[in-house]
Order: C-alpha cells, then structure tokens, then sequence
C-alpha cells in the first residue's frame, strides 16, 4: 500500500516549508505575547477558515507529529522558547481534488487579508504549494499537495499552521499583572 509514503512525504513536505517560513517576533515588529493554549486555538481557527466551506468537504486527519516544540527560528539560542504547529491531511475525498482544496485554501486566506510568503502558487502545476502568513499575529500556514499517482494525476493535500515563537508562561504572566520573562540575553533592569 503507498499510502503511508504518500503520508511520509506529505509530512517532510509541510516540515520543510514550517521550517523554511518560521517566524520569530514577526515582520511587522510587533510582540506577540500567547501561551500554547492560546496559540492552539488560534492555529485551529486558521485551518477552519480554510477549510469550512469548502467543497468536496474534506475530514481533517491529524498527522502525528508533537504539537509543541523547539522555536525553529532559534537555532542558537538555550532554546527557552516553544511554538505549536498544527498539521492536518484532508482527506475523504477523492485525490483528483486534492490541488482544487489547495486552491481553496488560498482563496479562504486571501480573502482574510493574509500574505502571500512567496510568490502565488502555480496553478499549471499539478501538485500546487501555497505558503502565508498572518500579519496581525504572525502565525504562518502552508496548503500542500503530494503526489499519490503521478501517472493518474492524483495527490494528498494537508493543512499546516505554526505558531510564532513564544515563552511558555508569558502570556499567562501578563493576565496575572506580573512582566513577561525576559530573555536570556537581556540585560538587568
């Protein structure tokens, strides 16, 4: 059965643009201060507004990786700092329709104002990829396609979100009245 390297690829596909677009304090400068509870939530809301509404209606599958983890973008730091990511496949549906989901996505999160990482995907191509990110709150999400029969033209499409970076506690710290840690490099105040 090649579902499992459809699925193994699919996973690789959306580590490596996670890892290509991980944010930090984000662009627009401002602090984003959430705790993983609250950047669960948020990285769910983003994956429904790409996916509620959509037709064929896909099942969101969690793929299994840990939700929580080191921030990529702090490849030199004690690595105090976490962020979530959130990885769905869509499946149900037939994989003739995986690019159209993509598409879908990309429609779902342009019409909410999100940017484009990088250029827009190229939709001659059969197996699209779209990557975006939020600009309020700098959560950054990707819509994939993987190939599951080149010959037949079908694929697996899948959702990821991840979080910026954050400090477990921050924003927990804040609604309790108390500063946010400081980073390890900061100077005494």
């Amino acid at each position: 059965m090649r579902v499992p390297r459809v699925v193994s690829a699919a996973v690789v596909l959306i580590t490596f643009a996670t890892v290509a677009g991980c944010g930090g304090a984000g662009r627009s400068g401002s602090k984003v201060t959430l705790d993983e509870q609250e950047a669960t939530r948020r990285a769910e809301e983003i994956i429904h507004q790409a996916v509620d509404g959509m037709s064929p209606e896909p099942t969101l599958e969690r793929v299994p990786l840990a939700p929580i983890g080191a921030c990529l973008a702090d490849e030199h730091s004690s690595g105090e700092r976490v962020q979530v990511q959130l990885t769905y496949r869509l499946s149900g549906v037939p994989g003739s329709a995986a690019k159209q989901l993509v598409r879908q996505a990309r429609d779902a999160w342009v019409k909410r104002g999100y940017a484009f990482q990088s250029s827009d995907a190229d939709w001659n191509d059969p197996y699209p990829t779209v990557s975006m990110r939020t600009e309020r709150d700098d959560f950054w999400m990707d819509a994939i396609t993987g190939v599951m029969d080149k010959e037949k033209g079908t694929g697996v499409a899948s959702l990821g979100v991840t979080s910026p970076c954050f400090r477990p506690g921050d924003a927990s710290a804040l609604r309790a009245g108390r500063p946010p840690l400081a980073p390890p490099d900061a100077p005494p105040v």
